[in-house]
């Protein structure tokens, strides 16, 4: 008699047609592999929360210490209690999806229609830091240019330094919409004015004195503020001390990455230069993502890297710069998703799979691995889906690749794959030890604390027990599981012909224990067949297969095997 006997499971490996060992599946759902090489049921989802409307967006994360879980459903931001799931409206951000994103304390929320910031209590709008477009001009409007008009806000300021005698002054722009206010020495100036929009000028009733930069002109012009407001993703990337926000996803200019810069020398969300943005290949971006102090910029078939870098400006002040540069003309990433990194390497969907990101020994250059050929016919099958995201779970080292409501996850701690129902919409987020999903009106939470009372099996490759075709005789199956809870166990022994042989076991509630289960398979002159495990209802934990097979006895009569 010989003896199989698997003690460590690896998880889905469909490659394989036959193999000798039941330690691979070529199906298997809602079952996971543990660190320990074991097969147990997985987590339940249930939903956290329900809100009156579909749900365009969500965030999770700490704001100012505290752990903060927002939505946005039909034109309302919410902010939902992560212990009770209990939601409270702060606010109103307009139809459509909602992008979040993190900055100096606050999370940004962004629709076409509306920008805005939410403190942990309070949403404010955001109508974008005002430039001072030139200083120490002169009243005829010679001046030096400082600060780029911001794509948020149609407002500008200008510098006047006054002669004490002028009262027409010369805007830097014609054709303006408005002007808003007049300043001297900051308290407003209340002597009356006239204003030409279409020159651009300003005429006053009262002279003002003379000074250097003492006179404000705060004026009105139209501009592109939809290159921000269409925007869908967003990243934080810059350099050792000043991070900017980098925007990108505006059908309008698909392959656009628009930036923040410096608002009067701090780091803000608020504004972002009409000049500053990069124009990045010929196609759309669909991902971008930090890898240490890179920037990894992906279209549907290239891959590009930036970084920042400190240049000088026409008045020699350093700024920072993030030149762009080609990294892999073959390979990119065929979705628009949010940049997904494990151990500091990025993760992409490309035509061969799922890809891993690593540096190699050459500065810059990075070599693109497929890490899902075990499950090859299945990635490429999801990666025709209308919804699909890709998100990690750092606390249990699982990387989710979720289509249409699956989860292919990739257990990068062991390198193992299987699959996971039920983990429906487009939005999925992780924070800590949790996996927030919206689907249609509903928040739903995924956490390795959960029950585990659903149902899953676990279906092996056919194996032959290294012996020929017919060549032995399947005798006996033993398993190691531990059971919890009221639990139906089904074994089934398949043959490659389809013929099966079945056993069940059942175990009231109360069970808490680990056992040793017996399956008598009697399959003579054995086919090629594999092992299915079905379980539903409590816990169950699968350590361990033992197939006992006997060769078959030479034939007295016939001389034969």
């Amino acid at each position: 008699m010989s003896v199989l006997s698997v003690k460590g499971f690896a998880g889905l490996d469909r490659r394989k047609g036959i193999s000798e060992s039941v330690a691979t599946a070529y199906d298997m759902r809602n079952m996971r592999i543990t660190h320990g090489g074991s097969v147990e049921k997985r987590a339940v989802t249930k939903m956290h929360c329900a809100l009156p409307a579909n749900i365009q967006g969500i965030w999770c994360g700490s704001i100012n210490g505290s752990e903060a879980l927002l939505a946005a459903a039909g034109g309302i931001l919410y902010s939902v209690d992560t212990a009770s799931g209990n939601a409270t409206n702060v606010g109103t951000v307009g139809l459509g999806e909602c992008l979040f994103f993190e900055f100096d304390s606050y999370v940004y929320c962004k629709t076409q229609g509306f920008y805005g910031k939410f403190d942990g209590s309070r949403l404010y709008a955001v109508d974008g830091y005002i430039p001072c477009v030139a200083i120490s001009c002169s009243p005829n409007g010679e001046g030096t240019l400082y600060e780029e008009i911001n794509l948020l806000t149609d407002k500008r300021r200008q510098l006047f330094s006054s002669d004490g005698n002028s009262l027409s002054y010369k805007l830097a722009e014609d054709g303006i919409s408005a002007v808003i206010s007049l300043k001297v020495d900051g308290v407003a100036y209340t002597e009356g004015f006239t204003a030409d929009t279409a020159k651009g000028e300003v005429r006053l009733n009262t002279a003002i004195p003379a000074g250097l930069n003492n006179f404000e002109i705060v004026y009105s012009k139209s501009n592109e503020r939809s290159r921000i407001l269409n925007c869908r993703r967003a990243m934080l990337f810059g350099g050792n001390s000043d991070g900017r926000i980098f925007l990108y996803g505006n059908p309008d200019y698909p392959n656009y990455r628009f930036y923040s810069q410096l608002a009067d020398g701090i780091p803000s969300a608020e504004y972002f230069p009409v000049n500053a943005f990069t124009v990045i290949g010929s196609s759309k971006i669909n991902c971008m993502v930090q890898q240490y102090d890179k920037m990894l910029i992906f279209t549907k078939n290239e891959a590009f890297y930036s970084y920042c870098e400190l240049v000088s400006d026409a008045l020699g002040n350093l700024v920072s710069s993030f030149p762009v540069f080609s990294l892999n003309g073959s390979k990119g990433c065929l979705i628009e998703t949010d940049g997904c990194v494990i151990d500091n390497r990025p993760i992409t969907l490309c035509d061969d799979g799922l890809n891993i990101w690593e540096s190699t020994s050459v500065v810059n250059e990075k070599n693109a691995s497929c890490i899902s050929g075990p499950i090859a016919d299945l990635i490429n099958n999801a990666a025709k889906g209308e919804q699909i995201s890709i998100c990690d779970l750092q606390s249990t080292r699982e990387l989710f690749f979720i289509a249409d409501g699956t989860a292919y996850i990739y257990n990068y701690g062991i390198g193992a794959w299987y699959i996971y129902d039920s983990f429906g919409g487009k939005y999925h987020k992780t924070f800590g030890e949790k996996l927030y999903f919206a689907n249609g009106s509903g928040i739903y939470l995924y956490t390795e604390q959960s029950e585990r009372n659903g149902n899953g099996y676990y279906k092996s490759n056919f194996i032959t027990n290294g012996e020929a075709f017919g060549g032995s005789n399947a005798v006996l199956l033993e398993a190691d599981v531990y059971i919890c809870g009221k639990t139906a166990l089904t074994f089934t022994a398949q043959k490659s012909n389809g013929e099966s042989r079945t056993r069940v076991f059942d175990f009231p509630e109360g069970t808490d224990r680990y056992m040793r289960l017996s399956f008598r398979l009697a399959q003579r002159r054995a086919l090629p067949f594999n092992i299915t495990l079905y379980t539903e209802g409590g816990i169950c934990v699968l350590h361990s297969i033992t197939i006992k097979t006997r060769k078959k006895e030479r034939s007295k009569r016939f001389g034969l095997l």
